[in-house]
C-alpha cells in the first residue's frame, strides 16, 4: 500500500488540478448519474483501471497551466489508488495526472457516446 493514511471513511484523498471545462463535464455527469462524487471517482476510476491495459494509446489528462482549473480533493478506495499508484509509476507519470485521467474516463467516454 502506498504511504498515504485512510481517512475516517477509510477513503485515501489526493488534491488534484482540473481545468475548469474537465470539472465541468465531471460535475455535470455526477449530478446525473451519482448520488455521490466519491461514488463516480471508484467507478470512474475502476473503468479506467479495466480499460486500460487493451487500450492502445491513452492520452493522460495534462496539468493545466495558463487556464482556469480547479483544484479538488478525491477520494478513492485505497485498493483502486494503490492500483492508480502502480500505474502511475509503470507509465513513469505523476500520481495526480493519472488520477486525473482516471476520474474523468467515465465523463469523457459518456461524451463520446
Amino acid at each position: 500500500m502506498s504511504r498515504r493514511v485512510p481517512n475516517a471513511q477509510g477513503r485515501i484523498s489526493n488534491l488534484i488540478r482540473f481545468s475548469a471545462d474537465d470539472w465541468r463535464l465531471i460535475d455535470d455527469y455526477v449530478k446525473s448519474n451519482y448520488s455521490r462524487k466519491y461514488e463516480y471517482y471508484d467507478a470512474s476510476a475502476q473503468s479506467f483501471l479495466d480499460y486500460y491495459p487493451d487500450a492502445s494509446s491513452v492520452q493522460f489528462v495534462m496539468t493545466p497551466v495558463n487556464v482556469e482549473y480547479r483544484a479538488i480533493a478525491v477520494y478513492l478506495d485505497p485498493d483502486i489508488h494503490e492500483a492508480l499508484v502502480k500505474l502511475a509509476n509503470q507509465a513513469g507519470l505523476s500520481l495526480g495526472r493519472v488520477i486525473a485521467t482516471a476520474v474523468t474516463h467515465l465523463a469523457r467516454s459518456s461524451r463520446n457516446d
